[in-house]
């Protein structure tokens, strides 16, 4: 028998139930979400899996777990690429994972393909009947039934999920209210999936290179957002169009550099946090003392960019406002740095420097090309440099303002 059509919706659980009940041999092909997956099946029981993004997710599972490493991965799936053979046999035949290993995983991959699968809200289908070659595969023994009751219930509850996480393209990053790593208790799975949100990826992303499934990666997204670690990276573009008066993109870029600097603040100094940022505040020439009056890191962003909008509706001229604006939030960056080397010493605050140098990376690498971007990144990148060179042993500070003359 051979059959194919177009299905939506869970018309898909009932072609896998079909199949199980004739008990069907053959391959069930499916295309949807820019995927494609084979479905085998033997006297009505599914047998093996294949999917046209297999390879890499399992090569991701195995490492996301601590299998294999980072560098073993990347050279088995080139070996894999070029001599056309199975990523598994490639790892079992160097010796990074035994076949009993491959053997479980293989498992957990196949059901991993058939639960997404039903998680494909339309799509094609093909089945064809056709004698197996089953012969140097490792085979598996799956009930689709078995398998359609748990996706029907992953489905209804990644439902509720979907409400949180509306979409797989969004980005989330650390709150930066993160409590003490050990206050913190998340299971192995857990902690591999927060280890890959970094700002940069997103959902789709995080669901591909750890591995795991949707249903899983969802579930444990949904844990970490409710418990307040991770929140949604809000889109922002540096490339001067818009609005005249929005300057919120500026704003919340060094609203995420400062926050960098309170996390460590607040940890070190607890409640006396606030005084370092004031002080700094103090210091600046009059006029950027004026923009940043309302400014502090802890207001939302919004209340932030509200209010100094609005001050910069004054300040003249008008067409170098941005400008303006970038260099006041540069200089009064420079002055929280120093003084929190001169409160905490070197070391710490170097730890608080590389974890800027990371954020402007992100900055750097996704934000679109423009003045403003490019401004940003290089003069924050020479407020780093004179603070490197101010806290080594026996250097002199100073110089850093000729730098924004």
């Amino acid at each position: 028998m051979n059959f194919q059509g177009d299905f939506e919706g869970l018309a898909l659980a009932s072609i896998f139930q079909l199949l199980c009940n004739d008990e069907k041999t053959g391959v069930l092909t499916v295309t949807g979400d820019d995927d494609t997956s084979r479905v085998f099946f033997n006297n009505g029981t599914i047998v093996y899996a294949t999917a046209s993004l297999k390879e890499a997710r399992l090569g991701f599972l195995l490492r996301t777990n601590g299998v294999i490493s980072e560098q073993q991965l990347k050279k088995c799936l080139d070996l894999a690429k070029e001599s056309k053979t199975h990523l598994g046999k490639i790892l079992v035949d160097k010796g990074y994972i035994s076949l009993e290993t491959f053997k479980k995983y293989n498992i957990r991959q196949v059901e991993t393909i058939l639960y997404n699968l039903f998680f494909c809200k339309k799509g094609k289908f093909d089945y064809k009947d056709e004698k197996l070659n089953l012969k140097g595969m490792i085979v598996t023994q799956l009930n689709p039934m078995k398998l359609i009751l748990e996706a029907s219930r992953r489905i209804d509850e990644l439902s509720v999920l979907k409400k949180c996480i509306p979409s797989d393209k969004m980005i989330y990053k650390m709150s930066g209210t993160v409590p003490n790593k050990n206050e913190i208790k998340l299971n192995a799975n857990e902690w591999c999936v927060l280890s890959l949100v970094d700002g940069t990826r997103t959902v789709r992303q995080i669901i591909n290179q750890s591995g795991y499934d949707d249903f899983a990666v969802y579930k444990i997204l949904f844990s970490v957002i409710s418990s307040g670690m991770i929140v949604e990276k809000e889109e922002i573009s540096l490339n001067g169009e818009g609005d005249e008066g929005d300057y919120s993109a500026i704003i919340t870029v060094y609203s995420d550099l400062i926050s960098v600097i309170l996390k460590t603040l607040t940890d070190e100094l607890g409640g006396h946090t606030s005084a370092v940022f004031e002080d700094a505040k103090k210091d600046l020439p009059e006029q950027f003392q004026q923009i940043l009056k309302t400014y502090s890191p802890y207001n939302d962003k919004r209340s932030n960019s509200t209010q100094i909008s609005n001050t910069m509706l004054h300040v003249s001229p008008a067409q170098d406002r941005r400008t303006i604006l970038i260099t006041g939030f540069n200089e009064y960056c420079y002055r929280i740095l120093k003084n929190m080397g001169n409160i905490l010493g070197t070391e710490t605050l170097l730890n608080v420097v590389d974890g800027l140098e990371k954020m402007l990376s992100y900055v750097e690498k996704y934000q679109t090309s423009s003045v403003e971007k490019d401004k940003i990144v290089n003069d924050f990148r020479t407020i780093i440099l004179e603070i490197k060179t101010r806290f080594k042993p026996k250097s002199k500070g100073g110089g850093f303002f000729s730098f924004f003359s």
